[in-house]
């Protein structure tokens, strides 16, 4: 990857200002030297990682750690955790393999995280890096965690490994890879779909889910997987999925998928027809779901807002409302279902959604909202894509439900 070219072929949301940083020391660390060999060390207390320690006041002390004799510096990069290269840097026990960095979060936090080993010649582009890129840049080449099992196939499509502390909400059901009864196929536009039936299909009408992004979830089996375990336990009417490409990290995502962009169009009046002539898809367009992350919770919203005649129910996650936070199409939304999320560690986000959240309380949308105790982040994405797919597609329609994670 060219460190340097990068900030200028991909658009950020403005910079918030930096929160206080959550770097805590780590007394278990520090007792090292004294108490074991870096050997023992490794064999013993760090088998798995990372460690985790009780902090008080609700927080939990989560020790990140790399082993690496050979390295100049050692990086982390936690999903809206650490915010520059201090935040992410990894310090070395001296004289020892073991690199460390040590932070106190909420108790219910679930996060993705890697580790990006570096020599003199490695550190330099970093160092003269934005820092939002320099933490895109460990993020996208960095390694997964080999003491930690636990990992996630992020939007980019990469692995990042897991932390996950013991109050958070239960993860969503495994999965291993892309549905067998997917079929790739070619939409109108040119662009790529994989199109899954539910595995009980009859020929009747079904509801539709339609996954934006669908190359992530597609080649990660996370929605397929999730559809299919809700349906064998009757949660949820069994749909069809169709996973659309939208570009992943590239030009041509932000351009579609952006408040001005044409994706919405293109849902409604190429991709739906489309699709309604190849499989049946139930008539009501409040059996029509249209899911996002990001851009693609933001196109998400502003479907469901501008077409609900076509798309009647949206599940939207961390979306983008940097860009434009919807109050004026929340005014004059119809009758559509709703199921919002945004983490609590995403400050350009929250408060966005917050005041959307507000204005449509007293709106016909039908809505649920969720704050989570992470960030911008696949690790909670996927469990709340399926929290959203029971509600919007459960037996019964769902109520409107607010569940807050506490102010810290």
């Amino acid at each position: 990857m060219n460190l340097t070219s990068g900030p200028s072929r991909i658009t950020l949301p403005p910079a918030p200002p930096k929160p206080p940083s959550r770097r805590t020391p780590s007394p278990r660390i520090a007792r090292l030297a004294a108490d074991c060999s870096a050997t023992e060390f490794w064999e013993t207390v760090a088998r798995r990682t990372p460690l985790v320690e009780e902090a008080g006041d609700g927080e939990r002390r989560v020790t990140f750690l790399w082993r690496s004799i050979a390295a100049t510096a050692v990086h982390v990069t936690v999903n809206r955790v650490t915010y520059d290269l201090d935040d992410s840097r990894m310090e070395r026990v001296p004289g020892t393999d073991v690199w460390y960095a040590a932070f106190r979060l909420p108790a219910d936090w679930r996060g993705s995280y890697t580790v990006l080993e570096t020599d003199a010649a490695g550190s330099s582009p970093l160092s003269g890096t934005e820092s939002r890129w320099a933490m895109r840049t460990i993020r996208e080449e960095g390694s997964t965690d080999p003491r930690n099992p636990r990992r996630i196939r992020t939007h980019s499509g990469r692995l990042a490994s897991v932390a996950e502390l013991d109050t958070a909400s239960p993860r969503a059901a495994p999965a291993h890879g892309p549905s067998p009864r997917a079929q790739r196929l070619v939409t109108p536009t040119g662009r790529p779909v994989w199109l899954s039936p539910p595995p009980d299909a009859d020929g009747t009408p079904r509801p539709l889910v339609v996954v934006l992004d669908g190359e992530v979830w597609h080649a990660s089996g996370y929605a397929a997987a999730s559809a299919d375990r809700l349906a064998e336990s009757g949660t949820i009417r069994a749909p069809y999925l169709a996973l659309v490409e939208t570009g992943g990290t590239s030009p041509r995502r932000m351009a579609d998928l952006s408040i001005d962009g044409a994706m919405s169009e293109e849902v409604v009046t190429t991709l739906l027809p489309w699709l309604r002539d190849r499989v049946p898809v139930s008539a009501d367009p409040r059996d029509v779901v249209l899911t996002g992350e990001s851009l693609g919770g933001l196109t998400a919203l502003k479907t469901a807002f501008d077409h609900p005649e076509s798309v009647g129910a949206a599940l939207s996650q961390s979306a983008s409302l940097w860009q434009a936070d919807l109050l004026d199409r929340a005014a004059t939304a119809g009758p559509v279902r709703l199921f919002l999320t945004v983490g609590v560690f995403e400050p350009t986000l929250l408060e966005p959604h917050r005041r959307l959240r507000e204005a449509l309380a007293e709106r016909p949308p039908t809505m649920a909202y969720r704050e989570f105790q992470g960030g911008h982040d696949m690790a909670w994405w996927r469990g709340l894509w399926e929290d959203g797919i029971t509600d919007l597609l459960g037996g019964g329609r769902p109520s409107a439900a607010i569940q807050r994670s506490p102010q810290r």
